[in-house]
């Protein structure tokens, strides 16, 4: 391990996550890790980092920092000019930088989180086998109290040297359109509790554009727009899964993300595919999302196809 950056602003939000905290849902405890799990994977795919390396997620942009040494770092996830010693440079591609530099990540132009990779990974302490941040439940991140990163952290790789031959990018038509004006189309998997809905129900969710609401964080998305009647009868409590579209009395759909609760009985008519948790996870208060039936199965083999990807990948 090395010192490889010094932060200097963090921004809103600036934590270290990795992919989440696993076998620990029946003590009440959250998932955490990542909201967009595809450019995370992108970010340590293109230093070609073992697979669920830690990294740092910035959140509404903000993050300035000096490299301590020379390294190579990618960057990936929202939109905005990268600068190094205030020099536009470009993200979703492997960058070498030298001791000394400065590193500026601005707010979004569209998009809302970044994620920086670095060799080997970000060193911080397992806590619970995860290093990911979350703070309602004080776990992981540096000090393993799910404090998020602070200026004058000291940042180290896991990996003390990194040899590229040549610099490598993500092919333009892999790098997601993250346009705020763009309606952003979510496959639904339907659950088990969907037929307790009335058809009425079913169609407005369906045929309806729905908006982010200022609300929305890592522990869901609130959705604003047209009123899904909530079945009125008792549901005993159970556990959520990711992607879950819960309807509250109030009608207004809620997405739980990675930081959910581990129950709830709200009705849920279904599920966001898995392969749309990141497009979801990248969206500003504001932006409009609709609805569209999809299969299971090939929701799960293209997340499936897309994972063993990610896990076999090694760029040169």
């Amino acid at each position: 391990m090395n010192n490889t950056l010094t932060i200097l602003k963090t921004g809103p939000l600036s934590s270290i996550q990795d992919g989440g905290r696993f076998g620990f849902t029946h003590l009440g405890i959250t998932q955490g890790g990542v909201a967009d799990e595809y450019a995370y994977h992108w970010a340590n795919t293109l230093l070609n980092n073992p697979f669920g390396s830690a990294v740092i997620e910035v959140t509404l942009g903000g993050f300035e920092a000096v490299f301590e040494q020379d390294t190579y770092i990618a960057i990936t996830g929202a939109v905005s000019p990268i600068l190094l010693d205030n020099v536009v440079t470009a993200s979703w591609q492997t960058l070498k930088v030298k001791k000394g530099q400065h590193l500026i990540i601005p707010t979004p132009r569209d998009g809302l989180r970044h994620y920086i990779a670095l060799p080997g990974g970000v060193a911080a302490p397992l806590h619970l086998a995860s290093t990911a941040t979350v703070t309602k439940e004080c776990l992981g991140g540096l000090r393993r109290d799910g404090s998020i990163l602070q200026a004058r952290d000291v940042i180290q790789s896991r990996l003390h040297h990194l040899t590229l031959d040549h610099n490598l990018a993500v092919s333009p038509s892999y790098v997601p359109k993250l346009k705020h004006s763009s309606i952003v189309t979510l496959n639904v998997i339907l659950g088990s509790q969907y037929q307790t809905f009335s058809k009425e129900a079913l169609q407005r969710l369906f045929c309806s554009t729905f908006q982010v609401d200022k609300q929305s964080n890592k522990m869901g998305y609130q959705l604003k727009g047209q009123c899904i009647s909530s079945p009125d009868r008792h549901l005993i409590s159970e556990g959520i899964s990711i992607g879950a579209i819960q309807i509250p009395p109030n009608g207004q759909p809620i997405i739980m993300l990675c930081e959910r609760q581990t129950i709830g009985g709200y009705p849920k008519v279904g599920n966001i595919a898995r392969m749309d948790i990141g497009k979801l996870a990248q969206l500003k208060p504001g932006a409009k999302v609709k609805f569209v039936k999809s299969n299971v199965d090939k929701c799960t083999e293209q997340y499936q196809a897309w994972m063993r990807f990610f896990e076999n990948a090694t760029l040169r």
